[in-house]
Protein backbone atom coordinates (compact mmCIF):
# COMPACT_ATOMS: atom_id res chain seq x y z
CA UNK A 1 0.00 0.00 0.00
CA UNK A 2 1.17 3.47 -0.72
CA UNK A 3 0.27 6.88 0.74
CA UNK A 4 -2.12 7.66 -3.12
CA UNK A 5 -3.60 4.74 -2.99
CA UNK A 6 -7.64 4.40 -2.68
CA UNK A 7 -6.90 1.88 -0.13
CA UNK A 8 -4.76 3.86 2.41
CA UNK A 9 -7.14 7.23 1.44
CA UNK A 10 -10.26 5.30 1.84
CA UNK A 11 -9.62 2.69 4.20
CA UNK A 12 -6.77 2.95 6.64
CA UNK A 13 -6.67 6.45 6.95
CA UNK A 14 -10.12 6.70 8.11
CA UNK A 15 -10.01 3.87 10.75
CA UNK A 16 -6.33 5.14 11.88
CA UNK A 17 -7.20 8.45 12.40
CA UNK A 18 -10.94 7.52 13.89
CA UNK A 19 -8.87 5.18 16.65
CA UNK A 20 -6.08 7.78 17.08
CA UNK A 21 -8.31 10.70 18.12
CA UNK A 22 -10.26 8.49 20.18
CA UNK A 23 -7.55 6.53 22.43
CA UNK A 24 -6.08 8.50 25.84
CA UNK A 25 -3.53 10.79 25.44
CA UNK A 26 -1.04 8.30 27.07
CA UNK A 27 -2.01 6.08 24.28
CA UNK A 28 -1.58 8.15 21.13
CA UNK A 29 2.44 7.35 20.45
CA UNK A 30 1.52 3.42 21.21
CA UNK A 31 -0.80 4.12 18.51
CA UNK A 32 1.33 5.84 16.20
CA UNK A 33 3.94 2.55 16.28
CA UNK A 34 1.26 0.19 15.93
CA UNK A 35 -0.54 2.22 12.69
CA UNK A 36 2.80 2.28 11.41
CA UNK A 37 4.12 -1.10 11.37
CA UNK A 38 0.83 -1.95 10.31
CA UNK A 39 0.95 0.23 7.12
CA UNK A 40 4.35 -1.36 6.52
CA UNK A 41 3.13 -4.79 6.66
CA UNK A 42 0.52 -4.37 4.10
CA UNK A 43 3.25 -3.39 1.82
CA UNK A 44 6.06 -6.09 2.84
CA UNK A 45 4.68 -8.29 5.48
CA UNK A 46 8.30 -10.04 5.55
CA UNK A 47 10.03 -7.28 6.62
CA UNK A 48 8.13 -6.85 9.43
CA UNK A 49 10.18 -8.52 11.92
CA UNK A 50 13.38 -6.30 10.60
CA UNK A 51 11.66 -3.14 11.06
CA UNK A 52 10.90 -4.41 14.68
CA UNK A 53 14.16 -5.81 15.35
CA UNK A 54 16.25 -2.43 14.08
CA UNK A 55 13.75 -0.18 16.19
CA UNK A 56 14.38 -2.70 19.20
CA UNK A 57 18.63 -2.44 18.87
CA UNK A 58 18.09 1.52 18.00
CA UNK A 59 16.26 1.76 20.90
CA UNK A 60 18.26 -0.35 23.23
CA UNK A 61 21.65 1.73 21.75
CA UNK A 62 19.72 4.94 22.84
CA UNK A 63 18.86 3.87 26.36
CA UNK A 64 22.76 3.12 26.70
CA UNK A 65 23.77 6.90 25.39
CA UNK A 66 21.36 8.20 27.79
CA UNK A 67 22.22 5.61 30.94
CA UNK A 68 26.22 6.85 30.05
CA UNK A 69 27.66 9.93 32.16
CA UNK A 70 27.69 12.93 30.14
CA UNK A 71 31.59 13.55 29.29
CA UNK A 72 32.17 9.76 28.70
CA UNK A 73 33.87 8.66 25.65
CA UNK A 74 31.44 5.39 25.88
CA UNK A 75 28.96 7.73 23.96
CA UNK A 76 30.61 7.81 21.08
CA UNK A 77 31.10 4.33 21.06
CA UNK A 78 27.83 3.74 21.18
CA UNK A 79 26.92 6.15 18.66
CA UNK A 80 29.42 4.60 16.35
CA UNK A 81 27.57 1.37 17.02
CA UNK A 82 24.60 2.71 16.06
CA UNK A 83 25.73 4.14 12.88
CA UNK A 84 27.30 0.95 11.98
CA UNK A 85 24.62 -1.38 12.28
CA UNK A 86 21.83 0.69 10.58
CA UNK A 87 24.29 1.85 7.78
CA UNK A 88 25.47 -1.70 7.63
CA UNK A 89 21.99 -2.63 7.25
CA UNK A 90 21.36 -0.69 4.48
CA UNK A 91 24.48 -1.12 2.46
CA UNK A 92 23.11 -4.78 2.62
CA UNK A 93 20.01 -4.43 1.07
CA UNK A 94 20.73 -1.79 -1.34
CA UNK A 95 23.71 -2.54 -2.64
CA UNK A 96 25.55 -6.00 -1.91
CA UNK A 97 23.78 -7.32 -4.56
CA UNK A 98 25.71 -4.75 -6.82
CA UNK A 99 28.67 -5.30 -5.07
CA UNK A 100 28.45 -9.03 -5.35
CA UNK A 101 28.24 -8.87 -9.06
CA UNK A 102 29.83 -6.79 -9.93
CA UNK A 103 33.22 -8.26 -8.06
CA UNK A 104 32.38 -11.41 -9.22
CA UNK A 105 32.46 -10.24 -12.59
CA UNK A 106 35.86 -8.40 -12.30
CA UNK A 107 37.09 -12.22 -10.75
CA UNK A 108 36.05 -13.87 -13.36
CA UNK A 109 37.58 -11.62 -15.70
CA UNK A 110 40.72 -11.88 -14.31
CA UNK A 111 40.70 -15.52 -14.60
CA UNK A 112 39.86 -15.89 -10.50
CA UNK A 113 36.85 -17.86 -9.28
CA UNK A 114 33.92 -15.50 -8.00
CA UNK A 115 33.90 -15.35 -4.02
CA UNK A 116 30.58 -13.74 -3.53
CA UNK A 117 27.47 -15.39 -3.64
CA UNK A 118 24.13 -13.56 -5.20
CA UNK A 119 21.14 -12.66 -3.10
CA UNK A 120 18.04 -11.95 -5.16
CA UNK A 121 15.58 -9.84 -2.41
CA UNK A 122 13.19 -7.27 -2.67
CA UNK A 123 14.20 -4.35 -0.68
CA UNK A 124 12.41 -3.60 2.67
Amino acid sequence: MVFSSITFIFRFLPIFLLIYYLVPAKYKNVTLFVGSIIFYAFGEIHYVFLMLASILLNYFIAMQIEKTESQSTYKKYWLVLALFLNFGALFFFKYYSFVAVNLNQLLVHIRLRPILPYFSFALP
